[in-house]
């Protein structure tokens, strides 16, 4: 074995040969940051291979992305002269080429999960290499906490190595601080990097494809444009086309493409030809496009995030960091001095974030939380994972997985869960799978041809781990998931697309697997005339329990058992079906849009989730009649299966909560209080506001719908009719939830009322000014030299002075003041309106009074 020297002594990473060796013969973990092109992944392997620290040992190289491992794997195997399969070889789902002489096996994420959980010891494997470890998704994170778990209690002479462009070191260092960290400049060529930001952002397409035009008039090499996802791709890619020059071809290069495609858009071109490759993300790393001079890079990404409402990651476009920016420039520069137009403005690229977020931050947990309990911990903090997730996303999950009986309730796996982690695939779909057993083992009619629904179980399961494969247009209107399977069966009889081929692909591997659970070894059938089609809803439910919905008043309306309520396309073929299993959900403008689902029977709901299902007599009101009636219902989560008029008694404690509950919704209004209640309201909120140092509860509507239950919930254990509510004396039932020391400070600092000279009462108006107002007539305030004043003589209340008809004659907060100034003019207006009533000259010192003149001289 003898790499084709000419192939690597002109990479960069030649020039710390030596010291990486010496740092994988003397430590147990190397660090190494090398620049894009640098040769890390394609001349390194290969002394590693010739090394005598591993010349008995097999080592592992992990790769993000299927394109890169066959790639990588390739390529190292054409510089021994051999093919792939021999020394070198390359292990990914439903895909492999390896032998007995394999020596170096490069593989895929979930690949190297499931080596180190199946032979916890790497038996005969000396080193794992991380390569563009940068990346950081779920699967690298979990494979290096596994790896160096088992270094540190199980193999202290396994070695690892992490690789990549743009390695945070000094991170690193405190999950390795015995490593050896070592860099390597590269070769680098300079890149022009130029701005052509376009007018309007939401117009971001039809400027990438003018630029491209323009470009490929002017450029003589190869280009590649980076988009954000593979509907970007086919449409720009189908408005170039007809629209290049001769000698251009036009490539996409993206993760659905089959092998021979993705091969194409990165091979060298012919001669005398060039190309434009029009690449997700997919191209920022690992992959060397041959004849790149310019890169046109969109800014946008798209980045699968969950969602917790559709369960499932949805892809959502964002902008790039900076650093994959740089990356994405960088492949200009591989080979040759390059060119890169940003098609955004140069203060955009400057406000950018630094580094993208992880995918453990943000994607799905459930696969990884699976595979921390499959080690044999309780908690993600018992691993070193480089970042944990949020604490609250860490316990939903391990709720998903109890709900599923996958764990129990100290996330140990359950014996079924142990069946489960065995299983290729999402938690969710291999829970169907091995439910889809028992129902082949209860059914006596399935019992006798178990192949038939098995088989229909494990497409399902391989169908929903990838997109639609429904045109978009179509799909719209047909949510029903029969659809696509009927599809399938038809590549009985012709050839199968891409992702129909990878579906039946993993289908089958699921069926080998799922065999070994069974009593007689099964494969899978493709004859839709086989399938027992009735069970899909009840599979989809094993999956979505949550999601078993049942149809409400519209045909397009449906309630799951999770609360969350979610529709059918206007023009769906399953509207109005009782009862759906929901399989996949969107979020669209803030509503769930039902995208894959399947008709569930009823028989289906008791007979296999009967222990979900409770029966018990609610209490609801009855917004028509105004009342509290009581039902017996039948439920499942927020499903009402059945309902009927309960034959017991009203039960004080359902009632009074039942009437909590509703007031909260609807607001304290629906008790309509008086004015007695409403000023007490009015003098505890003053009170609260401006002397909120005073020991007194809050009396703000918030507050008092938070605690209904303490001080109106006493009352209402025999209420029965919102009219029976409404009668409620609330004013005495407020005031008797104060103390008497709190009933002693509210009379003082904020009484009710206030008394006239002459014995009359007059209530005081309490509202958000600072000052109370007070009305009453002008007559009554005689002889008085000052305000009233409340709060214990702290505040001057605002008088208003009525006539004797009860009018607005004067607002004032110093009464001494308004009598010696423009009490005169008011004087002369009341003596001409009103003629028999006393005015007199010095109402300071004259008395207050209710009478009429004749009265009040005849009484002196």
């Amino acid at each position: 074995m003898t790499a084709n020297d000419s192939t690597s002594t002109t990479l960069p990473i030649e020039a710390i040969k030596q010291p990486v060796l010496d740092a994988l013969q003397s430590s147990s973990a190397v660090i190494l940051s090398a620049p894009p092109g640098a040769g890390k992944s394609t001349c390194l392997p290969l002394w590693l291979l010739q090394s005598k620290r591993f010349h008995q040992q097999k080592i592992i190289m992990l790769q993000p992305r299927r394109i890169a491992a066959k790639s990588v794997a390739n390529r190292l195997a054409q510089q021994l002269g051999e093919k792939v399969g021999g020394t070198v070889g390359y292990r990914m789902r439903n895909d492999s080429k390896v032998s007995s002489n394999t020596r170096l096996e490069v593989v895929t994420e979930g690949i190297l999960t499931r080596l180190i959980q199946h032979d916890n010891e790497l038996q005969g494997i000396g080193l794992i290499i991380f390569d563009e470890f940068h990346e950081r998704s779920i699967h690298a994170d979990l494979a290096f906490a596994l790896a160096l778990d088992v270094q540190q209690g199980l193999r202290d002479d396994l070695t690892l190595l992490l690789m990549s462009a743009t390695l945070d070191n000094e991170y690193l260092a405190k999950f390795l601080p015995q490593a050896t960290v070592l860099g390597c400049e590269g070769r680098s060529y300079p890149i022009d990097i130029t701005y052509q930001a376009a007018n309007n952002e939401r117009n971001w397409r039809q400027h990438a494809i003018s630029v491209i035009r323009q470009q490929a008039n002017i450029e003589s090499g190869s280009i590649l444009v980076f988009l954000p996802g593979t509907a970007d791709i086919r449409f720009i890619f189908n408005a170039l086309l007809g629209q290049l020059a001769n000698d251009i071809d036009l490539h996409a290069l993206y993760g659905d493409l089959d092998i021979k495609q993705q091969q194409q858009a990165i091979a060298k071109s012919e001669m005398g030809r060039r190309k434009i490759v029009l690449a997700t993300n997919i191209a920022e790393t690992s992959l060397t496009i041959d004849g790149i001079g310019m890169v046109i890079d969109s800014g946008y990404e798209k980045v699968a995030q969950f969602n917790s409402d559709s369960l499932i990651n949805e892809l959502k476009q964002q902008k790039i960091s900076k650093a994959s920016a740089i990356q994405r420039a960088g492949r200009a520069g591989r080979l040759q001095a390059g060119r890169c137009i940003r098609l955004y403005a140069n203060e955009d690229f400057q406000r950018r974030v630094e580094h993208s977020s992880s995918e453990i931050s943000q994607a799905d947990l459930l696969p990884l939380t699976i595979e921390v309990a499959s080690w044999g911990v309780a908690q993600y903090q018992q691993l070193n994972f480089l970042e944990l997730p949020r604490a609250i996303n860490e316990q939903q999950n391990w709720q998903a997985l109890q709900a599923l009986e996958i764990v129990d309730d100290n996330n140990r796996l359950t014996k079924h869960g142990n069946q489960v982690a065995q299983l290729s695939c999402h938690p969710r779909f291999a829970h169907m799978l091995i439910k889809a057993l028992e129902v082949v083992n209860k059914d006596a009619a399935l019992k006798e041809n178990p192949q038939s629904l098995l088989s229909l179980a494990c497409l399902l399961a391989a169908m929903l781990e990838e997109r639609d494969i429904l045109q978009r247009e179509r799909a719209f209107n047909e949510s029903d998931i029969r659809s696509r399977l009927y599809q399938l069966a038809g590549t009985t009889r012709r050839k199968a697309t891409s992702i129909e081929y990878r579906i039946i692909q993993q289908a089958r591997n699921l069926a080998t697997k799922l065999s070994h659970f069974h009593t007689q070894r099964f494969s899978l059938i493709l004859n839709d005339n086989d399938w027992p089609m009735e069970y899909c809803g009840l599979l989809i439910a094993f999956a979505y329990p949550e999601r078993i919905a049942m149809v409400r008043n519209s045909q397009t309306s449906y309630l799951c058992a999770n609360g969350k309520g979610a529709n059918l396309a206007d023009n769906d073929t399953l509207l109005a079906e009782p009862f759906l299993a929901c399989a996949v959900l969107h979020s669209y403008q803030q509503k769930l849009q039902i995208r894959l689902s399947a008709p569930l029977q009823e028989q289906h709901i008791y007979q296999y989730f009967n222990a979900q299902i409770i029966r018990h007599d609610s209490l609801s009101y009855d917004q028509k009649q105004q009342r509290i009636s009581s039902e017996t219902q039948t439920r499942l989560g927020s499903i009402i299966l059945t309902r009927q008029p309960s034959q017991s008694k009203l039960n004080a404690e359902k009632l009074t909560r039942l009437w909590c509950d509703y007031i909260q919704r609807k607001g304290l209004a629906i008790l309509k209080f008086n004015a007695l209640t409403v000023n007490l309201l009015s003098r505890m909120r003053w009170l609260n506001q401006y002397f909120d140092d005073l020991p007194l509860p809050k009396f703000a509507d918030s507050e008092l719908l938070v605690n209904i239950d303490d001080w109106l919930g006493p009352y209402l254990f025999d209420v029965k009719k919102l009219s029976q509510l409404q009668q409620l004396n609330f004013y005495d039932i407020l005031y008797n939830s104060l103390t008497f020391e709190q009933q002693q400070l509210l009379m003082h600092w904020a009484p009710k009322s206030y008394t006239s000279p002459v014995g009359r009462e007059f209530s005081y108006q309490y509202n958000e000014q600072p000052q109370p107002k007070l009305a009453l007539p002008m007559q009554q305030v005689y002889g008085l030299s000052s305000s009233p004043s409340v709060a214990n003589g702290q505040v001057a209340v605002l008088l208003e002075l009525l006539s004797p008809a009860r009018r607005p004659i004067q607002v004032t907060q110093d009464l001494a003041r308004f009598w010696q100034g423009s009490y005169k003019d008011v004087q002369k207006d009341m003596k001409s309106n009103y003629p028999k009533h006393f005015w007199p000259d010095d109402p300071a010192n004259a008395q207050a009074t209710t009478k009429l003149k004749k009265h009040l001289f005849k009484d002196n």
